[in-house]
This record gives structure tokens, C-alpha cells and sequence, in this order.
């Protein structure tokens, strides 16, 4: 049989948090920040190793509370999609930065996309073709959907697989995805909020706020500045379009301040005004109140500004960037078994 490895990687919203979950087009760019799977023979049974997590054994024995889960189910579904020939030794970690942090670059998701990458792999299957990928999408959405309680919308999911800028939605359930035209020269900064913020949480706080004609009125709002940010992206406008991803900020900051802990959402606040002031399109990405707080702009100078805004801010700015590959093998080896 044959040992390979596969490399998935992470992703960050730019804009359509929430109203993704109502129709709206999101777009997600994968980082270069992401997760390794390997996947070799066993002579010894299934087994599941995430040093990152702590874990190290057969798929079944990984307890249900543990965000190691995850991998295990992703492990059970990818022995039943691909028929996958074994057993194996599936061995699973960050790669990148801030390799073994939860950061709210969607390592979740890429882990869900790398295990069932590699097992793909080890059945065969060209993991990046383009075929692949569209019948992958979907099944790695509903595996990480099932770890949210049915919550996410699988953009993250989506940038994994795709790699690149990605423009994506959901119609009845199903996930589409395919590249976004971004204007040429749109520079990425990101940083650290310090906080992390859970997706699964944030969306229920989200949808239990207060009546539905409230949260009605915060889905149109985020709507009509979404679509309004497609249509300067579709002209390659590239000043209306940063205004756009300012405005959806100040609309994710106040909702923010009404269904995330006070700190988080004044950190976020705080880091994003730094970075704006700069002269950059800033925002908190993902759910609000902590993870990742992004700035954009075509001006590398205002970039490095907002960089080093944050850095007296005391927040940690991530080294990562734009990654175009999506899923890809990262290397084969033959073994005799």
C-alpha cells in the first residue's frame, strides 16, 4: 500500500458572515496557515494520532466532547464515501502559522477537509481535479456542519477545498462555491483578536437575540450591504468595494456588542478602528466578538501601517497569506504490505 500526505488550508472571512446563512453570497479566501494529514498502512488496526489535540488511538475511543471528534467522524465518513482500502494510521496536524492554536482561521474545517483528503488519496482519487473537489464540497460540509450542530455554513469548508479567493452560498442546503473576481493588487493583513470566539455559540446567540422581526432587520441590513459589495466587485470598483467591507464591519461591531462577551467585542472594535485609521478596509472576520481581525487595500504601505498599528496595541499579527492551491497532495511513498 501506499503512504501519502495531504495538505488542506485554513481561510478567513471577508465578508458575509451570518447572511451567508440566509442566502447571501460570502467571501472566504484560504491562508496558508492549515492542516497536514498522513495517511499510512497499519499493521495494528485504525488508528487516529493529533498531537496538536492530544490524541492518539483508534477513531472510536476519541470521546464525544473533544474537538478531536471531529476528525473521528471525518474519519468514519471518508472510510464509507471513498472506499477506503485498510487499515491505516491517519496522523494529523497544523502546519503553518500559529500550528496548533485555535485562531479562527478555520482549522477546523481544513482538518475536516484534510482527513477526508487523504483518505481519498489512499483510495486512489486524484484529489485535485476539479471533479473531485465538487464532490467533495458537499461532503465535507456536512460532516463539519454535523460537529456545529447544524450551524456553519461551510464557506471555511469551501476555501479548504478551493484554495483562493472564493465566492460562496448555499441554495436549499446545497453549497456552491467558485472563484470570486477580487480587483487585481487587494492586499491581505490579519491579526490575533487574543480572544477566541465560538462559531456554533456566536450563531445561536445570534438567532436568540431577541424577537424575529429583530434578527429579520439585521439579516437586511447585512443583505443589502453584501449586495452592494458584489456589485463593485463585479465593476472592480475597487474604493466601493472597501467601503463596503467598512460598512458590513460596523454592522458585524454592533452586533458584536449585543451578543458577544463585552471584551472580546471591544477588543475586536478596538483593533479594527486601528487598522481603519491607517487607511485600510478593516474588519473582524468569522464569528463576532474575537478571532481574527482582517484589514484590505491595494496600498502596501497602509497595510504595513495597520501591521504595525497592532503591534502597539500589543496584538499578534498573523504571517500568513493568500493560498491558491486549495486541497493538494503534498507527497506519496510505496510500502510492501
Amino acid at each position: 500500500m501506499t503512504e501519502v500526505a495531504v495538505f488542506a488550508p485554513g481561510s478567513l472571512f471577508v465578508i458575509g458572515e451570518y447572511a451567508v446563512l440566509h442566502g447571501g453570497r460570502a467571501l472566504v479566501v484560504a491562508v496558508d496557515s492549515g492542516i497536514e494529514c498522513r495517511a499510512a498502512p497499519s499493521d495494528d488496526g485504525w488508528s487516529l494520532s493529533a498531537p496538536d489535540l492530544g490524541v492518539d488511538g483508534p477513531p472510536e475511543a476519541v470521546p464525544q466532547d473533544t474537538g478531536a471528534r471531529l476528525l473521528a467522524d471525518a474519519v468514519d465518513a471518508g472510510r464509507q464515501v471513498f472506499a477506503v482500502p485498510g487499515p491505516l494510521r491517519l496522523t494529523v496536524r497544523g502546519r503553518g502559522w500559529g500550528a496548533g492554536r485555535k485562531l479562527g482561521l478555520g482549522g477546523s474545517a481544513a482538518s475536516t477537509v484534510a482527513v477526508l483528503g487523504a483518505l481519498a488519496a489512499a483510495a486512489g482519487h486524484d484529489v485535485c481535479s476539479a471533479a473531485f473537489r465538487r464532490d467533495l464540497l458537499p461532503a465535507a460540509v456536512d460532516v463539519h456542519r454535523a460537529h456545529q450542530h447544524g450551524r456553519g455554513s461551510g464557506g471555511d469548508v469551501a476555501a479548504s477545498v478551493h484554495g483562493g479567493w472564493v465566492d460562496y452560498r448555499t441554495l436549499h442546503g446545497t453549497p456552491y462555491a467558485e472563484p470570486a473576481a477580487v480587483p487585481p493588487r487587494l492586499g491581505l493583513a490579519v491579526a490575533w483578536s487574543g480572544l477566541a470566539a465560538d462559531t456554533a455559540t456566536s450563531i445561536d446567540r445570534f438567532h436568540r437575540m431577541g424577537r424575529p422581526r429583530e434578527v429579520a432587520g439585521v439579516v437586511d441590513a447585512l443583505l443589502g450591504v453584501l449586495d452592494r459589495f458584489w456589485t463593485a466587485s463585479r465593476t472592480a470598483d475597487r474604493a466601493a468595494l472597501q467601503d463596503e467591507i467598512r460598512a458590513y464591519g460596523r454592522l458585524l461591531e454592533d452586533l458584536a456588542h449585543r451578543i458577544a462577551p463585552r471584551e472580546a467585542a471591544e477588543r475586536v472594535a478596538w483593533l479594527t478602528r486601528a487598522a481603519a485609521a491607517c487607511g485600510t478596509a478593516a474588519k473582524g472576520s468569522g464569528a463576532v466578538g474575537g478571532d481574527c481581525v482582517i484589514a484590505l487595500g491595494p496600498d502596501d504601505g497602509a497595510l504595513a501601517a495597520a501591521r504595525e498599528a497592532w503591534q502597539r496595541l500589543g496584538a499578534e499579527v498573523a504571517e500568513v497569506a493568500p493560498d491558491d492551491d486549495g486541497l493538494r497532495l503534498l507527497g506519496t511513498s510505496g510500502r510492501d504490505g
